[in-house]
């Protein structure tokens, strides 16, 4: 036996197995469908999806399609697509997710046309996907290689394009029993934009081509345009008005325990308040807080209720938190602690000093942000007092912080322009005008 007829066997044993994860992965969901209320909207949101996408998708209309795992790599190409919307009008945009983290947040997003959940990944599914939808570009996010969609694309010489990737050494996709298959797979794209040199340079060895491009994180360019867009919640503006405040976003409970023993020992700061937006909502872990600070804890729900004693406030909804930091001096990013650091970068464009868990060696930005003087990573509870206690009583330190993490955003933006630049050179944009 040859070779190359040895590499053609263990490729197709390796993509045999891979289908086979899929389809346990899909058993796994169904099952687990009848406990989990996210694991039922992950089965009932791909009921039917042929018939819904043909309905959708109208004859001779052009589409450009964006795959994101979840609401963070949406961000990631919110911009790109507002610059289609804006400068290709004509053309349709299809949003499809992974995971109801982000569909039940931006189905219902104005710039997309369809907004849908991505089918399971399987040879057929794929191609029926493609040809109801006949794409005229696609684009993935970040690490999404599913693999019969993206050899289907390849088949039907459908081009698609990777933004803002990144990887390490230690990455599945470069180390696992995969590996070979997912070597193909970024092979496939016509090209590939990474957060970091290193990804550039890491994917250039493992596929051994040069159609990549260090651009950035197009996350910058997205709160960068949050902070140029903005628009004020009425509501905040009252109850935030010549105080000190402190922001804390996508928290977990062991965020706000640790915010609370924080909370006890800072309330001798005059005109301090906090904000609480936390990564799940639930009414019950709510109340439970509301009872142990009864005249200080106010739901945003009930705003018509706001007094004076309030220094608390709830925010009891979903969609707010890019917008809240602009409110606060100080933020605190909930996930650092186990779950995985949430977006820091959405405080730091409104100049907040942002504080975090020590659990964030997997997003560089949080210790970039760290080195700038911007951030700041603490262990425990104590270290979290301590950090809020010199925040919040060191004017000038803070007043440094505003100036230099809005810089940090600022020198850090631009890679969406990268991205659209590139793809007007090779007219993958001019095809479509």
């Amino acid at each position: 036996m040859t070779r190359n007829s040895k590499k053609y066997l263990l490729d197709n044993l390796l993509f045999y197995l891979y289908t086979l994860g899929v389809f346990f992965l899909n058993i796994f969901f169904r099952i687990a469908s009848r406990f989990h209320p996210k694991a039922a909207l992950w089965v009932a949101g791909r009921k039917n999806w042929r018939k819904v996408l043909a309905e959708k998708v109208g004859a001779g209309q052009n589409w450009i399609w964006f795959h994101c795992a979840s609401l963070g790599e949406f961000e990631q190409c919110r911009n790109l697509i507002e610059w289609i919307k804006t400068h290709r009008p004509t053309y349709k945009i299809l949003i499809t997710f992974f995971s109801p983290s982000g569909y039940e947040v931006r189905k219902n997003y104005a710039l997309a046309d369809f907004v849908t959940y991505l089918p399971i990944d399987t040879k057929k599914n794929a191609a029926d996907f493609l040809r109801i939808l006949n794409p005229r570009l696609v684009f993935f996010v970040k690490y999404e290689l599913w693999l019969n969609f993206l050899g289907e694309m390849e088949t039907r010489d459908i081009p698609a394009i990777l933004i803002s990737a990144r990887v390490g050494e230690n990455s599945r996709f470069l180390t696992s029993l995969f590996a070979p298959l997912y070597k193909k797979a970024f092979r496939s794209f016509r090209h590939i934009f990474t957060q970091d040199e290193a990804t550039k340079e890491l994917l250039r060895r493992f596929c051994g081509r040069e159609t990549i491009t260090a651009s950035g994180d197009t996350r910058y360019d997205r709160v960068r345009a949050n902070r140029e867009s903005f628009s004020e919640i009425d509501f905040l503006s009252k109850f935030t008005q010549s105080k000190c405040c402190l922001i804390c976003g996508s928290t977990w409970p062991v965020d706000e325990k640790a915010l609370f023993a924080a909370w006890d020992r800072l309330k001798h700061i005059p005109e301090l308040v906090m904000i609480i937006a936390p990564h799940e909502i639930h009414a019950e872990r709510i109340q439970q807080w509301k009872e142990k600070y009864p005249t200080e804890t106010l739901l945003f729900s009930e705003s018509n209720q706001y007094s004076e004693t309030h220094r608390i406030l709830w925010v009891n909804n979903i969609g707010m938190l890019s917008r809240l930091y602009y409110y606060g001096d100080v933020a605190y990013v909930g996930g650092g602690w186990g779950s995985g650091l949430h977006n820091i970068l959405e405080a730091a464009t409104f100049g907040c000093a942002v504080v975090f868990g020590d659990k964030h060696h997997k997003f560089p930005e949080a210790g970039e942000l760290i080195e700038a003087g911007g951030g700041f990573s603490v262990k425990n509870e104590k270290e979290l007092h301590i950090v809020l206690e010199k925040l919040f009583t060191e004017d000038n330190l803070r007043e440094k912080i505003y100036v230099s993490n809005k810089k940090f955003i600022d020198q850090r933006s631009g890679a969406t322009t990268t991205i659209v630049e590139w793809c007007e050179r090779n007219a993958y944009f001019s095809t479509l005008a």
